[in-house]
């Protein structure tokens, strides 16, 4: 009976540990911005899609300016020698977990021109 005992409980404390790491790597691609919705819908924007088309894919940016911007410039050179050739007037942004930053350019008719993702 012991042996029986001591199995099923060895059995159970694994199957705790299992959920709390599986638990786990759900919060943290949460907290870190990494939500499937969102990288997903991130992926389907295309050039030429209009910003009412953006928005309502990905949401409310959280800011909009003239001057591209990720995270840092260090590592991310490519993306910004594509944005000053992008012709886009401005950008919309969206900050996900502690330093992604998701990017969308658009030129003068409001027609997406590039998208970028970046961090620190």
């Amino acid at each position: 009976m012991k042996t029986a005992k001591s199995w099923t409980t060895r059995l159970l404390a694994a199957a705790v540990v299992v959920v709390c790491v599986a638990a786990g790597f759900v919060g943290l691609r949460v907290v870190m911005g990494y939500g499937v919705t969102f990288h997903g819908s991130f992926k389907k924007i295309q050039p030429g899609m209009s910003e009412t088309q953006v928005v309502a894919a990905l949401g409310t940016p959280d800011e909009r300016s003239a001057e591209f911007r990720l995270g840092q410039r260090k590592g991310f050179e490519k993306e910004y020698a594509i944005a000053a050739e992008s012709g886009s007037s401005y950008y919309l942004f969206w900050f996900r977990g502690i330093d992604v930053v998701y990017a969308v350019g658009f030129d003068a008719a409001g027609r997406a021109t590039i998208k970028a993702v970046g961090g620190t």
